[in-house]
């Protein structure tokens, strides 16, 4: 019938309708359409529509009026999409506005009133014929695989009627999207809300999970959808109009798209092929209730007032998630050794960075700048500052030569003075530089006190000792039910959140719960006790190659540290997993002899002892100087921290607690530390 031009009825002229309408009238020009009419709720907007053209403007919606067109085009607010539909569906051809009806039953009812009726009933699902989302759908049909993950963003700015709204139909078009691109339907949906924002995790056969971020906050409008893969990740913007694919070996294709608003076009294009050809294909009305009933299950449910939660890993980072926690939950903490703080938190430096050690990392800087000032309100009685600390470039240094140094740390704001440390510890004619620092040394036995002594005295917070988490499963409710080992033997708990703050077993959760596993290279890593017959005193040679001698704060007790020979194994796990490293070898001579070109007092070093620790890092990260500390949300209320740096702990907590708490508590989070009880010190 390549002559027959439908007659289209447009009811709702609101800034949709009107967007509609324009785009009907693009077709009728070209003679693809008649448009018959608009209907109206307002003499304001017939008067607008109606001055200037002859398409008829209405105020009533009549039968006479529907049977007098092929279809109508319903743009009205979302709750009277079902009634419409159903008034209109008998007599005529429908394409309604997401979303199909506000619940799934009423949804069901408007499928079968399709099917009974014998006519079209098309849902607006209007991202299914933008060009970023269909050339996205051609790109994942391309690969084997379904990704391991996908994040998704659909915030507007903040809405003064939010509050009324329900982000899960009012952003739909998320739902739609995971839908148009894979096919599939979720297994498991669980939603909460965080001011005007739900955030849901939503698992899909494979296992695929969803995470998605949808609501009303921020400034600007954010359209953005990530896939996780095994060997990439694709990112698509649907503001910007671009698809950027990363590779493992860090090659980047970027696409942008033009900004021409041609979706629209196309989703009419599309009813009009389904009123020629109803077998032609389009979102009909199962693919409206299924939208609906997958939207409607991932809403938020009520948040019990003080949920439970569990924190693995008795190190600075778990013990201060703890801590901060239990201001709004009743928290279990999980250290499988007899003590806190007796693995990386222990076998590390000892040192409170002030940003001196990351001249090529300025957002690790900017993190340590940030987030030093919760640490010290909390644990200041554990760092001990009466050690001089100082930071000197290699005379023969490539990639950060003195004047690189030199303005890295001026333009981060570091504090510094010109000066070395005392005569006989370093070899002044193999530097160029000599800073004296701001920076201190951790005493971390007292700063294990610290900690321990405040989850003694904290009664809703359970410590268990010598109690490893060993399998987990994720329930139908959302709880994370979780089988521990400990001296009473085997048992099964349930949380409503988990936070693994392992570190190394950073992967661990994911295995458990079917999250991504996240690529980690492990390194064997080696640290130098020395006795020196010295004060104490810290000394880093940058780029020398980097060599760190850090005093302990005990006297005549030193830390060594070499980037190259502290290092003698480097693996990337398939699982993500630790390896075991059997045997560990020792490399001190080799450390010694190098480290002694820079600090000649080494000659006079005694070997106390090795300190072996796994360091566990990003396996293909680009930056290799940056040690941020990385947040992992897995969605389902899963955390997993990978921390960097000790300085960071207490804000890291508070990050934490404030995903937990949400915008309705969120007076509490801002209680000063010093006023919080259960964090004030012994």
């Amino acid at each position: 019938m390549p002559d027959y031009r439908p007659k289209v009825l447009l009811i709702g002229a609101g800034r949709f309708g009107l967007q509609h309408l324009a785009e009907w009238r693009r077709l009728a020009a070209g003679g693809e359409v008649e448009v018959a009419g608009v209907v109206v709720n307002s003499e304001k907007s017939r008067d607008a529509i109606g001055a200037g053209n002859d398409i008829p403007v209405h105020r009533q919606l009549d039968d006479a009026l529907i049977r007098g067109v092929d279809a109508v085009d319903i743009v009205t607010p979302s709750e009277t999409h079902a009634a419409l539909v159903q008034r209109c569906l008998p007599l005529a051809h429908v394409l309604v506005e997401k979303p199909l009806a506000m619940d799934p039953a009423e949804a069901a009812e408007l499928r079968k009133l399709a099917l009974k009726s014998g006519r079209v009933l098309m849902v607006g699902h209007l991202f299914r014929f933008h060009p970023v989302v269909r050339a996205l759908k051609r790109l994942v049909d391309s690969i084997a695989e379904f990704p391991r993950g996908i994040d998704g963003i659909m915030t507007n700015p903040g809405d003064g009627s939010a509050e009324l709204k329900d982000p899960n139909l009012e952003f739909l078009h998320l739902f739609d999207i995971v839908d148009f691109l894979f096919g599939v339907e979720p297994v498991m949906n669980i939603g909460r809300r965080n001011g005007f924002v739900n955030q849901v995790s939503v698992r899909y056969p494979g296992p695929m999970n969803v995470n998605l971020k949808m609501g009303w906050g921020g400034e600007a409008k954010v359209r953005v959808l990530k896939l996780v893969y095994s060997d990439r990740q694709i990112t698509a913007n649907l503001v910007d109009n671009s698809i950027v694919e990363a590779s493992r070996n860090n090659q980047v294709h970027k696409t942008f798209f033009s900004a021409d608003p041609g979706a629209l076009r196309e989703e009419l294009r599309t009813f009009l092929a389904a009123i020629r050809d109803q077998s032609a294909a389009h979102p009909d009305a199962a693919v409206g209730e299924r939208i609906v009933r997958i939207a409607v299950a991932a809403r938020p449910r009520p948040e019990k007032e003080r949920p439970r939660v569990a924190v693995i890993g008795g190190g600075i980072f778990g013990a201060t998630c703890a801590l901060e926690l239990e201001r709004i939950a009743q928290v279990s903490l999980f250290e499988r050794h007899e003590e806190l703080l007796t693995e990386v938190s222990f076998n590390n430096q000892f040192r409170h960075h002030s940003g001196f050690h990351y001249p090529r990392s300025y957002d690790t800087i900017a993190e340590i700048k940030a987030t030093r000032r919760d640490f010290e309100a909390e644990y200041e009685d554990a760092i001990i500052r009466d050690v001089p600390a100082y930071f000197c470039t290699s005379a023969t240094a490539i990639e950060i030569p003195a004047e690189r140094y030199l303005a890295a740390c001026m333009n981060s704001n570091l504090a510094f003075t010109l000066g070395g440390p005392p005569e006989g510890v370093l070899d002044l004619s193999k530097v160029s530089l000599c800073l004296k620092t701001d920076e201190a040394v951790y005493d971390v036995p007292r700063l294990r006190q610290i900690v321990t002594d405040r989850l003694r005295r904290n009664k809703d917070i359970r410590f268990h000792p010598k109690t490893n988490v060993v399998s987990g499963v994720i329930g139908g409710d959302g709880s994370k039910r979780l089988t521990v080992v400990g001296p009473e033997g085997s048992r099964e708990e349930s949380f409503d959140y988990l936070v693994n703050a392992t570190y190394m077993n950073r992967n661990l959760v994911a295995q458990w719960f079917g999250f991504p596993v996240e690529p980690l290279r492990f390194d064997l890593y080696e640290l130098l006790v020395l006795r020196l017959p010295i004060p104490q005193v810290c000394v880093t040679i940058i780029d020398g190659p980097f060599t760190s001698l850090v005093g302990t704060g005990r006297e005549g007790e030193f830390l060594l540290s070499h980037i190259h020979n502290s290092v003698s194994r480097s693996v990337i796990p398939a699982d993500g997993m630790p390896p075991d490293w059997g045997e560990l070898p020792t490399n001190r001579s080799t450390m010694l002899r190098h480290s002694a070109r820079y600090l000649p007092i080494l000659g006079k070093a005694t070997v106390v002892e090795s300190r072996w620790a796994t360091r566990t890092v990003n396996a293909f990260a680009r930056d290799f100087d940056a040690r941020p500390t990385v947040i992992t949300s897995h969605g389902f209320g899963c955390w997993s921290v990978l921390g960097g740096k000790i300085i960071t702990c207490v804000s890291n907590a508070r990050e934490i607690a404030q995903e937990i708490l949400g915008e309705k508590r969120r007076a509490v989070s801002r209680i000063p530390p010093r006023a919080r009880t259960s964090l004030s010190s012994s």
